[in-house]
């Protein structure tokens, strides 16, 4: 037999009911009974007590069954009163011929406790079934300490908690029938309510194909079934939709905070967690509480006003960040924040790039062109003159040529197509190659070279690399150390796995100011020198390139007590078995 719809009702509402007033009925009898344990258990002992007081100034003519009998009297319990052996001296249940006849020592739980620790208790059933309560005390009598003990039938507890289960069981009956009668009233209500839309469900059904004959005689539970079954499948459909739009705003790149008519965040992806250094529970909080950027909450409530509005701003954490804001249809606002660090930072080298090569291409193709306009007005008739003129030009188109070699090297290896082949190199070879290559600028100068390098020392590096590397080193420190002075090379393992090169010079040294920015495209401490030198401005920006395309770095540090210490590390000597391999780096 199945159930109708206010049957099923009425059954929810049933267990509801019988699980709170168990549950509540379970705690309350556990706690009831505690109590009045409690209380029974302290008036027991002080019965205990005042027997004890009693006989503490008894006379000598009292005996102890009688003070037994008194205190029974007045307190409606069972008292005894044992010798510390347990033997029965006095009691309120037996005349004092049959205690005198009762031989049995008494063994009970609570007069060991009492024994021990001066109180004891114990709760035993009798041989009709009925459960006592029992304190002991140990008494120190004049005579002699003896142990009173009072017990009390627990009849009125388990009276107590019948009462509240019979109390508990008509609530429980009384909430049953409210509910009925509720259930009566609201499942009518809903009946009504849904009646339409159990119709139109019974048409639909009715007449899809196929299903003519089902479509009679439809009840109503049954397109309500329907109703519920169409209702699922379109929450599934709901929820496949809101999980696949939470899947793309999570793996969006940009930041998208999602805020409700009050300013609180409703909807936050990783990106903005990332971004915006939001605190771990960010939905729920109002914007400046999540992101203390006055910019940002400037552009939520102008965007709140209406339309879409467009700022672009620094964080406190120093990144740059794009960021629109678009009102929606619930009258909040939707924050849609990129990071454009780098690409600022990219479109500013770039301006700085172009600046620098137009700088540096105009002064030798105007060198160029004017020498060039000199020999065509009549220097050519002078050989002398025009011998200048052209040396001129054939040291400026030189200069002119370096520079666009270097440019086209640094162009080949920032976009991956410098061909590198790295193999295990013994580093004392490599060097000993550069240095006859570069020799004769150190005798021009009078420069004295050494050179520093450990026994069998190998790194895994691209030949043509390390000798561009170390040439543009080398000749750089010829350049800046004056004559006569001294340029050292040297390389050690500092590590297992690195090799570390270093070019020493007697040069001037850097500013600290302008170390960090040494290995960049055409930057010079001294432009002038170093055009008059015959330096491009862009050979240690080749060597930081090549560096770090072989997975290493490079870097410069000061000398003591003049120069500078140009160093770059590069991975050791691989084994046989992986020499042929090529290091991510460079092939990327």
């Amino acid at each position: 037999m199945s159930l109708g719809f206010r049957g099923k009702l009425f059954l929810l509402a049933a267990l509801m009911i019988a699980t709170v007033v168990g549950s509540v009925g379970f705690y309350v009898e556990h706690s009831v009974e505690s109590s009045l344990r409690s209380r029974l258990e302290l008036e027991l002992y002080r019965h205990a007590k005042n027997t004890g007081v009693l006989l503490e100034h008894r006379v000598d003519g009292d005996d102890l069954d009688a003070v037994a009998d008194r205190v029974a009297d007045a307190t409606r319990s069972e008292i005894w009163i044992f010798d510390l052996e347990g033997q029965p001296v006095g009691s309120s249940v037996l005349a004092p011929l049959e205690l005198q006849q009762l031989a049995q020592v008494s063994a009970d739980p609570e007069l060991e406790q009492a024994r021990q620790t001066d109180r004891g208790m114990d709760v035993r059933t009798d041989g009709e079934g009925n459960r006592h309560l029992y304190v002991a005390v140990k008494v120190a009598a004049p005579q002699q300490a003896v142990l009173v003990r009072a017990s009390a039938p627990l009849a009125t507890v388990q009276q107590t908690l019948a009462q509240l289960r019979i109390a508990a069981v008509l609530a429980g009956i009384a909430g049953l029938g409210i509910a009925g009668v509720l259930l009566t009233a609201v499942g009518s209500q809903v009946e009504r309510a849904l009646k339409p839309v159990v119709s139109s469900a019974a048409a639909a059904k009715a007449a899809e194909p196929g299903d003519g004959e089902s479509g009679h005689g439809d009840d109503g539970p049954q397109s309500l079934r329907t109703v519920a079954v169409d209702l699922e499948r379109t929450m599934g459909a709901l929820s496949t939709e809101r999980n696949r739009f939470e899947a793309v705003l999570q793996t969006l790149e940009q930041a998208v905070l999602v805020l409700d008519a009050d300013e609180k965040l409703i909807t936050v992806n990783r990106a903005a967690y990332r971004l915006l250094s939001l605190p771990e529970r960010a939905v729920g909080r109002s914007l400046l509480e999540a992101v203390r950027v006055p910019q940002l909450k400037a552009l939520a409530a102008a965007a709140a006003e209406g339309g879409t509005h467009h700022d672009e701003f620094e964080l406190p954490s120093g990144l740059r960040v794009d960021v629109r804001a678009t009102r929606h249809d619930d009258e909040g606002v939707v924050i849609v924040a990129q990071d454009i660090t780098e690409v600022r930072h990219l479109e500013r080298v770039r301006r700085d790039f172009v600046a620098n090569v137009s700088h540096e291409l105009r002064t030798p193709i105007s060198v160029i062109r004017a020498n060039a306009e000199t020999l065509l007005d009549g220097a050519l008739d002078e050989p002398k003159v025009a011998r200048k003129f052209v040396e001129a030009t054939h040291r400026h188109s030189d200069r002119l040529g370096r520079i666009v070699s270097d440019l086209l090297d640094i162009s080949r290896i920032e976009a991956g197509r410098y061909s590198l082949n790295p193999a295990n190199l013994n580093v004392g070879d490599v060097v000993d190659q550069v240095l006859d290559l570069v020799e004769s600028n150190a005798t021009e100068k009078g420069i004295e070279l050494s050179v520093t390098i450990e026994p069998e020392l190998d790194m895994y590096a691209d030949r043509k690399a390390m000798e561009h590397i170390l040439i543009n080193l080398v000749s750089n420190a010829f350049k800046y150390t004056p004559e006569n002075g001294k340029v050292e090379v040297t390389a050690h393992a500092p590590t297992p796995n690195r090799v570390r090169i270093e070019v020493l010079d007697d040069g001037p040294g850097i500013d600290p100011a302008h170390r960090e920015r040494i290995f960049e495209r055409f930057f010079r401490v001294d432009s002038g020198r170093s055009r008059d030198m015959g330096g491009t401005g862009l050979g240690l920006s080749i060597v930081k390139n090549l560096v770090e395309a072989q997975r290493g770095e490079v870097g410069v540090d000061p000398r003591s007590p003049t120069g500078s210490v140009f160093w770059f590390t590069l991975p050791a000597a691989r084994p046989t078995s992986f020499e042929n391999e090529t290091p991510e780096a460079a092939t990327s």
